[in-house]
């Protein structure tokens, strides 16, 4: 009997995975595999999302007016170069359908976040992926793989789940030797935890161009991930284009109100990243101290490698940190098998971790 028959494309392509948040028999849980805020939300965005509630009969602002009039005003932008989305995975997955088809290629990072290559691989075109030097995105080793194919590439700045980032200057090197038919993404979900002087954001340079895209998530350091709340700043010919593609209402009102809420404490933000500053190095050097090798992180996670010198392999340590409630996330999908990555959790998460290492060790 004929059938309904998908594209071709699709039957390799694999969903993504997210983070373990659940362990058998075991009530009190540390999840620490996501990369969220340990401290959730803050009262303000608690009161503005308890507030909001009374709205949800009510269809959403399509065009997320107030969010993006708040964007505007917190970083100095235009308004008009503002698109929000249902999480930045939205609009990376319609940048990739709108710039890419079957005959196109897309460079990715060799150990670049999961979501790119799905976006890619939905729109038919191909990944190609470029060569990284100890964890670090490589700017010659992308513009070696540029070619009459190529439509877009793909950067997440500092990079998940490595933790390392591309130092300005390389971006800008980067963007001058591409075409300017290459449309450039930069993903900046981790900027609020970057405390490197060579990094900057490439917002400043987006009204200049017609080929950059920077995108931003509340899904980290705001701590609204449960609320998929995202946005990107673009070119006027891609702002276009996303506003058409964009199913209605993919924001609903109450997140709307809420990362309004968010955007306006940044105290909370403020008191996030004095946390991963604390904890972050503390945790790297237990790690290197125990005979872990640690990759250096500019985020709010720790990718590591169970090392051979060591007497268990990494499907140990994460068998062994859930029996004490700790989930860590396992690198199977990014071809990392030796390889965990930890997210900063609160102050009991991390003592908890530390203490745990420390027993398996003995």
């Amino acid at each position: 009997m004929d059938k309904p028959i998908p594209n071709n494309f699709l039957n390799d392509l694999k969903p993504y995975k997210g983070g373990a948040s659940s362990i058998n028999g075991v009530d009190k849980i540390f999840k620490l595999s996501s990369n969220e805020n340990p401290f959730g939300p803050s009262e303000s965005v608690i009161n503005a999302y308890n507030g909001a509630i009374k709205d949800i009969t009510l269809y959403p602002d399509p065009s997320n007016s107030l969010l993006v009039k708040t964007l505007s005003k917190f970083y100095s932008i235009n308004p008009n170069n503002i698109i929000c989305g249902c999480g930045s995975d939205e609009i990376l997955h319609l940048l990739a359908r709108a710039y890419l088809s079957g005959n196109d290629e897309a460079i990715v990072s060799e150990n670049s976040f999961a979501v790119y290559p799905l976006a890619i691989q939905a729109s038919g075109a191909r990944i190609v992926r470029a060569k990284e030097v100890n964890f670090q995105t490589q700017v010659n080793s992308i513009l070696d793989l540029v070619n009459n194919s190529t439509k877009m590439i793909f950067i997440a700045n500092p990079n998940n789940p490595t933790g390392t980032m591309v130092a300005y200057e390389d971006l800008i090197d980067l963007h001058k030797n591409l075409p300017s038919k290459i449309l450039l993404i930069i993903d900046e979900a981790y900027i609020e935890y970057v405390n490197d002087d060579d990094y900057s954001s490439f917002i400043s340079l987006v009204e200049d161009n017609n080929n950059i895209v920077v995108t931003r998530t509340f899904s980290k350091a705001y701590g609204l991930a449960g609320l998929r709340v995202g946005w990107a700043y673009c070119p006027d010919e891609v702002i276009d284009v996303l506003g058409r593609l964009r199913i209605p209402f993919s924001i609903n009102s109450t997140a709307q109100k809420v990362a309004v809420a968010a955007v306006n404490d940044q105290n909370h933000i403020l008191k996030s990243i004095e946390h991963n500053n604390l904890w972050l190095p503390k945790i790297t050097k237990e790690l290197d101290r125990l005979g872990y090798l640690t990759i250096p992180s500019n985020c709010n996670f720790i990718l590591f490698e169970v090392s051979d010198n060591l007497s268990f392999d990494a499907n140990h340590v994460f068998d062994y940190l859930c029996s004490k409630g700790i989930i860590l996330r396992q690198m199977h999908e990014y071809n990392l098998p030796d390889f965990l990555r930890v997210s900063i959790g609160n102050d009991e998460a991390n003592n908890l971790l530390i203490k745990s290492l420390k027993e398996l060790s003995q």
